[in-house]
């Protein structure tokens, strides 16, 4: 875990507004110059909302609702004219990265969703996963590597089970601002257990949600080092518990290959148990079957998982092997 440079994040959220503000004027000085008439309903809502105020500081009365009447007159008509022109009809409202808190980082006196994605981004080096969201995301997954042969053990093939799989996931995002239960998804290695995360992920960063990823071992180091640190470090552990608690979606990844003790069990069951109780997700992936997470964990952790956690298992064959094979098959014949 890293220290937080929230000078170096509330300079780039000003760069934004600056960014933002001037091509805001780029497209207004442009507007104005193809369609004058624009500019003259702009100087009259200006000019009737400037000699409002001076009626209220001289406390003259008038009819307040005969000056609105106008003014969505002469907007609407802005509007008209900037779709006959080719134009969107909000062309030349305001542009902002975040339309929440305007790209200020704060809403109502405490950090936006915005700015806390940017802290947690920082905080724990997310930048190499942001990178990753940009090849591995719905848009990107394959069912092609999975069989649509049954393996007799199944009562879906792989593929179909896969494309079940896929929907619940796309489902899931579109339904997280209703409902947002825990999801588990297992099964062995290649078998596309993070790509199907990293969709997720992706999916609901685009959305404006919180979102953590850690590695099963990276998340109990960092809380193992959190504490052995104590005072020393204090201001980034509380950042550290305050995201692994209250983030929109925590993903574990790859869960059991961390060293199996009492306090993994322990601080795992707080984690899962509190956000579980603040209504908050989590996204768990593992390698091992159920059989071998009830083996490795508390009763009580599994009785969570199982009671509120969403289920899905792929199986198949190692899909990041018979890709890696068809690679290395086609260079060699080429």
């Amino acid at each position: 875990m890293k220290n937080i440079d929230y000078d170096s994040i509330l300079s780039g959220l000003q760069r934004k507004r600056l960014e933002n503000a001037n091509l805001t004027d780029t497209r207004r000085n442009e507007v104005y110059n193809r369609i004058p008439e624009i500019k003259e309903i702009d100087q009259k809502i200006a000019s009737s909302s400037i000699q409002a105020a001076r009626n209220r500081i001289r406390k003259i009365t008038v009819d307040t609702g005969d000056i609105s009447r106008r003014n969505k007159a002469l907007a609407d008509k802005k509007r008209l004219l900037l779709k006959q022109h080719g134009y969107p009809e909000n062309y030349l409202e305001p542009i902002y990265d975040c339309p929440l808190c305007k790209d200020t980082g704060y809403l109502d006196g405490k950090p936006c969703k915005c700015m806390t994605q940017q802290i947690i981004d920082e905080l724990y080096n997310q930048s190499t996963i942001r990178k990753i969201l940009e090849q591995e995301n719905f848009s990107t997954f394959s069912l092609t590597y999975y069989s649509k042969e049954p393996d007799g053990i199944h009562k879906h093939t792989p593929y179909e089970n896969a494309s079940n799989t896929l929907a619940a996931c796309k489902d899931y995002v579109e339904h997280f601002e209703k409902s947002h239960p825990g999801v588990l998804i297992y099964g062995e290695t290649g078998l596309g257990k993070t790509f199907l995360s990293n969709c997720i992920a992706k999916a609901l960063l685009d959305k404006g949600h919180t979102v953590l990823y850690l590695t099963s071992i990276n998340l109990f180091e960092n809380i193992l080092s959190g504490i052995i640190m104590g005072n020393v470090r204090e201001k980034e552990n509380m950042a550290l518990y305050d995201y692994i608690y209250n983030c929109e979606l925590l993903i574990i990844d790859d869960l059991g290959t961390e060293v199996p003790n009492t306090f993994v069990n322990s601080q795992l069951f707080e984690i899962i148990n509190m956000r579980n109780n603040r209504s908050l997700a989590t996204l768990i992936s593992t390698n091992l079957s159920m059989r071998e997470l009830s083996d490795r964990y508390t009763e009580r952790i599994m009785s969570r998982i199982i009671g509120d956690f969403k289920v899905l298992q792929l199986y198949g064959t190692n899909i990041r092997y018979t890709k890696r094979k068809d690679m290395i098959q086609n260079k060699s014949s080429n």
